[in-house]
């Protein structure tokens, strides 16, 4: 019998040759879904994976799946990027993320990465067996939902939980978390490796870091710059795609294990990194593109994508053609480059670093602050429409919550580094409205996006890592702001958050949480400078300041009233339990920053 509905599905199929009919992330596609009692096929994807392309043009393009996913499924596609709120929520699945929902929208089958259509019809096909027959069940591996309530473990405790889990899949040997090589999404779990070997002065854990920034190093294209998608400790092979949220990581870990070291080869590494943004993927306004894919247009059989990536000079690339370059810029991403940018200017004094982190930022405040003071996460722009893209690129006026983390961790990160009000300014304002829209009153924490009438069919989420990132945001707001309701805020916001199984689950998906918990339980350290920016001794010191390494260090100046005046420019360092006499010579700066080393023994967060 099933044979025979197959041979009827591919002689209706190629009869009609028409396109799989995708549908938009909407209540009206659940709700047809539900009242025709259909199920529900989901491809979430990204237009620089290599995968998603070969799904597109091939299984996609198969007569068969065409027909049936159009006559017996609600089909719909998502740009996970574009859509930063569903495509986190299926980012356990990679890209393409292939899920199947029953009618209700009941998660019954998830697959990770592409299939050929002789693998993909036969799954169709079983999943309409049992809807059928009523056979469905649903899936224990569907992404979370908003947890009813938050936690009430203490932060410390927390803290101490994420740490094994990510110390438990260590590479001591070689670094990174895997043993079979290292992956460019770790900046932030080898930051926090940094930020505990600062901490605690801890010698192995700074060796660790350092074998980890030494595998980016691997991942390095020498020839065009930025770095590969991950590197194999085995073969010394690579996966060669490049995505613009990997570049920021490289940044930011090149950036760390400079300023600890002053090891030239970090540096040349940020250099490398910079030029593949500069040269590749900066817009005209100075904002960053997306990703490249990994295949050039014109390849041969007798070279494969791995032999163009190796080819030691750019004319012998060119001569196959120039990978595809998704033209699509993300206020998230260009928020996680803005900051990482930022950091490389700390390490190395390069102001080049910095004037180009200004202008991403004031471009995007430019063309994407709303008048109600949210920014979008994408807009049109004429490099974008004559991509041949997959899927629509959303530009819906939508909240999302990692475009308003992101981007005002990187107004914040400007602030440290200048001690110019406006970003400050600025990030107060979208850390205020981000508060009014996404916020969860009740539980604490904060949705992807503002909850719709989806709602009622796919539960909301509050996603860990972005929930993370805004809590650090909010940490550091309070300690500027003076205002400590920012600071419960983030506290709350972990707790609402970090439940246990969804940690667990999590796995090695934990580096921003980790940064933030290591930085509200150990607790802030204050570089103040009292005295007018314009005075240039007070530059002179916050100059200083800014060369400091100090993971948990926030910057500024301020005008006396919480400090004395003292006739003349003094900065004083200072945590919750103490701070340093007042220091008029920026070369008396280093001496004074031992006892910050270690925790705030009195902090709150400390006790959740």
């Amino acid at each position: 019998m099933k044979a025979m509905i197959l041979l009827l599905l591919i002689f209706g199929a190629t009869a009609h040759g028409e396109d799989i009919q995708w549908q938009s992330w909407s209540k009206a596609t659940f709700e047809l879904a539900e009242s025709s009692d259909q199920m529900i096929f989901l491809d979430v994807g990204m237009e620089g994976c290599t995968a998603c392309r070969n799904m597109d043009e091939i299984t996609y393009a198969d007569p068969t799946v065409i027909e049936m996913l159009n006559r017996h499924f609600v089909p719909i596609s998502v740009d996970s990027e574009a859509r930063p709120d569903i495509g986190e929520r299926y980012s356990d699945w990679a890209w393409p993320a292939l899920i199947f929902m029953a009618p209700d929208a009941t998660q019954v089958l998830a697959i990770r990465g592409n299939r050929l259509p002789r693998n993909f019809i036969p799954i169709l096909q079983e999943l309409l067996d049992k809807h059928a027959h009523g056979a469905l069940v649903a899936d224990e591996l569907a992404p979370y939902a908003a947890q009813p309530e938050p936690v009430a473990t203490m932060l410390s405790s927390i803290r101490d939980r994420v740490r094994r889990q990510l110390d438990r899949v260590l590479n001591e040997q070689q670094g990174g978390w895997s043993r079979r090589g290292i992956s460019s999404t770790s900046g932030a779990r080898t930051q926090h490796l940094f930020f505990r070997a600062h901490l605690y002065d801890n010698a192995d854990l700074r060796s660790l870091a350092l074998r980890t920034a030494d595998g980016y190093l691997k991942m390095l294209d020498h020839v065009w710059g930025g770095v590969y998608g991950s590197y194999f400790f085995a073969s010394g092979g690579f996966v060669p795609e490049k995505r613009i949220s990997r570049q920021a990581n490289a940044l930011r870990v090149f950036a760390e294990a400079y300023q600890v070291t002053r090891d030239v080869r970090y540096r040349n590494g940020l250099r490398k990194v910079d030029e593949y943004l500069q040269n590749w993927m900066a817009s005209k306004q100075g904002t960053y593109f997306t990703s490249q894919e990994d295949t050039p247009p014109r390849l041969t059989e007798r070279f494969s994508v791995r032999d163009y990536w190796n080819f030691e000079q750019a004319h012998q690339r060119r001569q196959f053609g120039i990978p595809p370059i998704d033209h699509a810029v993300y206020t998230d991403k260009n928020g996680e480059i803005i900051a990482a940018y930022v950091r490389a200017f700390e390490a190395t004094g390069d102001i080049n670093y910095l004037r180009v982190a200004e202008r991403a930022a004031r471009n995007l405040m430019s063309e994407r602050l709303t008048p109600d003071g949210w920014m979008l996460q994408s807009v049109t722009s004429e490099g974008v429409v004559s991509d041949k893209r997959m899927r629509e690129h959303y530009t819906g006026a939508k909240p999302f919550l990692g475009a308003q983390a992101w981007f005002g961790t990187g107004l914040l990160a400007l602030y440290r580094a200048t001690g110019n009000p406006l970003w400050l300014d600025e990030a107060h304002a979208l850390v205020d409205v981000m508060i009014e829209l996404l916020v969860d009153a009740t539980n604490g924490g904060f949705y992807s996006s503002q909850v719709d009438d989806t709602a009622r069919h796919v539960a909301a989420r509050k996603p860990l890592e972005q929930n993370a990132v805004a809590a650090k945001l909010l940490y550091d707001l309070s300690v500027y702001s003076q205002d400590r309701r920012y600071e419960s805020m983030a506290n709350r916001t972990i707790q609402a958050v970090a439940h246990p199984d969804i940690v667990g689950r999590e796995g090695k998906v934990t580096g921003e949480l980790a940064l933030a918990l290591e930085q509200l339980v150990a607790a802030y350290v204050e570089f103040t400078v009292v005295g007018d920016a314009d005075d240039a001794a007070a530059r002179a010191l916050f100059d200083g300041v800014v060369a400091t390494y100090h993971p948990r260090k926030l910057a500024h100046f301020e005008a006396p009233g919480r400090y004395p005046d003292r006739a003349r420019p003094a900065l004083y360092i200072c945590n919750p339990d103490f701070c340093t006499v007042p220091i008029e010579d920026p070369r008396d700066i280093a001496r004074h920053l031992e006892p910050l080393r270690g925790p705030a023994l009195s902090h709150g967060a400390a006790k959740g």
